[in-house]
This record gives structure tokens, sequence and C-alpha cells, in this order.
């Protein structure tokens, strides 16, 4: 018998049978916090000295901080396909962004998300803020496994409005499950929190699911002016609205940390807070005011700035506080890890990613060779210490050219990926060409699970 990261034991018993099972506290609750273009190094406890984040900083002093987490993908909804999933963004049939406006085709809807997948083991789910993984049926929230669905289908809205403004024709978007609902004038993060805490409310019985997704700090860069004042010596004001942004999104998290302190559940609740990607350069988000830390690369991508996100993990009394992983871990690992510690078992095949209950509880070493992605003519491949990068990216998202369009990195003397050694190292290239592959075949190949 293999115990999970909360003590739940995984083996094969019909769906069904555990669902009735009297194993309700053992089972955990489980909270991913999910922010949107957050750079790598726009946390304290990640190294920034300009933001505050309390509360998320607190919550790295009582889990374990990831810092070699990556994003399957350098765009939104990529990576969240892959996060609910626990498949590569191709194999989740999500390869890139999918369109915002109401009735548009997203994950398709035999792709089975964990909250499809904890559902008959008797967890309640619900998933509040950003969704971006389409509109029509089958797609949305509700048509992916989740009970409870407040707020927006589209990739960003405006924070006080709650209008999808940035193509044309503008679409209001704020829903609670299929109905649209109107609170003009109300911060959507404190709106998100209200649910959030909702939720918790209404289910501290338990098990839950609750995926909180912000709005932050993806551009509009907008905060209340109570956190905007914090501000107001950093001289250059957009680093300051991220700031706020930032602010916001850390008072939610700890109110609702709260909330689970104060009905008895922090003890038996599996946290997870990550981004979804690197910070942007866009400049309709005002630019590249995010910090990626020392990693060449924004959203989009696929260097290291694009890909290398902050993830932390806490679970009290299982999990050792203050730990540090530098284990390479990715956002598709999330659902099988989840499911394991829910007590749950998947068919051969279903995941991509792995279970990181050793990682977690006892700084094992990850069984896993490479990690290889794909994306918007992009292609890279990351084996121990070497990174290949084919058709990279720039800050103004564009493909690099001459020899430097594929670029071998050694990632343990230059993290930065600032020194070329393709033309040194041929035969790595081509080892790690290979397995990108044969990586890209299998996906491509890839059914529903």
């Amino acid at each position: 018998m293999r115990f999970s990261i909360l003590s739940a034991a995984v083996f094969a018993v019909p769906a069904a049978s555990l669902a009735a099972a009297e194993a309700t506290a053992d089972r955990p609750n489980v909270v991913i916090f999910l922010t949107d273009d957050q750079g790598y190094g726009d946390l304290g406890c990640y190294g920034s000295r300009d933001l505050q984040t309390p509360n998320i900083d607190r919550l790295a002093t009582q889990g374990a901080r990831f810092t070699s987490w990556y994003s399957a993908a350098p765009v939104c909804s990529a990576s969240r396909a892959a996060l609910l999933t626990g498949l590569s963004s191709q194999a989740a049939g999500v390869p890139g962004n999918v369109s915002s406006y109401p009735g548009e085709p997203g994950m398709p809807a035999d792709r089975l998300t964990i909250a499809e997948r904890l559902k008959p083991l008797g967890y309640a789910t619900g998933a509040v803020g950003k969704w971006h993984l389409g509109s029509d049926a089958g797609a949305d929230p509700n048509g992916q496994g989740f009970d409870l669905f407040f707020g927006f289908l589209a990739g960003c809205v405006d924070n006080f409005s709650h209008t999808f403004y940035w193509q044309a024709p503008h679409v209001h978007d704020l829903r609670r499950d299929d109905r649209e609902v109107h609170e003009d004038g109300a911060y959507l993060t404190d709106l998100v929190t209200r649910e959030a805490v909702r939720f918790v409310d209404e289910h501290r019985d338990g098990p839950f699911l609750l995926y909180v997704a912000y709005n932050l700090p993806h551009y509009p860069l907008q905060a209340p002016q109570r956190l905007m004042r914090k501000f107001d010596r950093l001289p250059n004001r957009s680093r300051a609205r991220y700031a706020g942004t930032l602010a916001a999104v850390d008072e939610s998290v700890g109110t609702v940390l709260a909330a689970l302190d104060e009905r008895k559940l922090a003890e038996r609740t599996l946290v997870v807070f990550l981004s979804d990607h690197g910070a942007t350069a866009e400049l309709r988000g005002d630019g590249p005011v995010g910090d990626n830390g020392p990693f060449r690369g924004h959203k989009f991508s696929l260097f290291e700035g694009g890909l290398r996100v902050p993830c932390i993990v806490r679970r009290p009394g299982v999990v050792p506080a203050g730990a540090t992983r530098e284990q390479i871990a990715c956002t598709f690992d999330l659902a099988p890890t989840i499911l394991a510690a829910a007590g749950g078992r998947a068919e051969p095949g279903a995941f991509e990613g792995t279970d990181l209950a050793a990682v977690l509880t006892a700084d094992a070493p990850l069984p896993r060779e490479s990690l290889s992605w794909s994306s918007a003519g992009q292609d890279a491949v990351r084996e121990g210490r070497w990174k290949l990068v084919r058709n990279g990216r720039d800050d103004q998202n564009k493909p690099l050219q001459g020899p430097d369009a594929l670029f071998l990195a050694d990632l343990e003397t230059d993290p930065g990926e600032s020194r070329n050694l393709a033309a040194d190292h041929p035969e790595i290239v081509e080892r790690l060409s290979k397995i990108h592959a044969d990586w890209a075949g299998r996906t491509s190949k890839a059914t529903t699970p």
C-alpha cells in the first residue's frame, strides 16, 4: 500500500465504492490559487523587494516552494488546460489561446478534468474567476465538472465593469453558472474572494475542490486606491499599478486562508499557489513591468521567462514547512497529485504528469528525464542541465533569426539563456531534438485519456 501526500491510500477501488466510503477525513479539501501573467520574481519569497505579498510569503513558510516549476505552455488557455487535465496542452486539445467570445469552442468535452475525476469520490467542486477554456456546450466550467462557477469566460475583463473590450464587439462577461449577472463597479477580485469564501463555508464538511483563478496581474492593471496608496513611492507608475494588482491577489489569498483557519479546515486542506506562465511584455499591458527573475523571455516565449513560474504547496503536518524543492516539475503534475491525494486512481496513460507525493514529503528525485513544449511555431526541450529552444521568441514576440533560431543553453551555468552553445555541442542538440520529436509524435496521436 502506497500513501499519497495526504495519507489517503491509492489502490484500485471502484469509484462508486470510494464515494460511499466513510473516508472524508482522509480525503483532503483542495484549494488552487492561480494568478495570470505573474513573473517568477514577483513575490517576496521569490526575491521581490518592491512588492508586498505577506500572505503568499507566509504560505511559503508553511509549505514547500518550488524553484524549477514550469508551466506547460506560455499562454493562458493552454496552461489552464494542462493544469486541469494533467496532460500537455497539445494532448488536452488546447495548444493555444481560445476565443474570448460567447458560444466559441474550447477544450474538448471529452477531456477529463480533475473536477470530473473528483466528483465520483464525493467532492463538491467550485471554480471562481477566470475560465478561458471555451464557452460552448461542454466547454464551460459546468460542462467540465464544476458544480459552481462564478466569474468570466474570456481571457480578461475590466476589473470594475467586467467587460471584455480588447476586441470589438465589447462583451459584458460576469456569470454565475449559465446566467449573466451584473455587479457593476464592484472590484472583481473582491467578488472572487467573496465567492471563494462562500464556497468554503457552504462545503465546510468537505471534501471539496476550489479553483480560484484571478484576473491579475494580467492587464488591465487596476487595483483599488486603498491598495495603490501603498506603492506611491515607486517611481515607475506602471510597476506601481502592477504591484497594486498583486497586493489585491495577496489580500484575497489571505482572506481565503483565514476562512480555512476559522472553520478548522487548514489541517486537512491541500493548498497550491502558482502562476499560469511568465509575465508579459505586451504594450497593452503597460509593457514589461512584471519581473521574470533572472530568466530570458516573457509570456508567449519558450525561453525560461515565459515558462518558469512560482509554485507553492502547503499541507500542514505532511509537507514540511519552509521547504524548498529544486526538482523539475510542471503544471500538469497537479492533477495526478491531487487525484492520488484524494484516494483515486486513473486509468493507465490518463496523465502525462506525475504524482509529486514523494517529492513534496521526502524531497525524493522526480522520475522524469525531460520536459518538452511546442507553442506557436516554437519548440523546446529540457533534459537535466540542458535546454534547447527552436524559434524562441524575443520580447516583441518575434522568432529569433540566424544561428540563435536554434539555441542551446546550460541552465546550471547560464540560467538566463544568454550564451548559445548549439555549435559547441551538436551531439546534445541532436539528442534533445530526438527527445522532442518523440514527444511530439506521442502527443499528435493522443486521444481521450
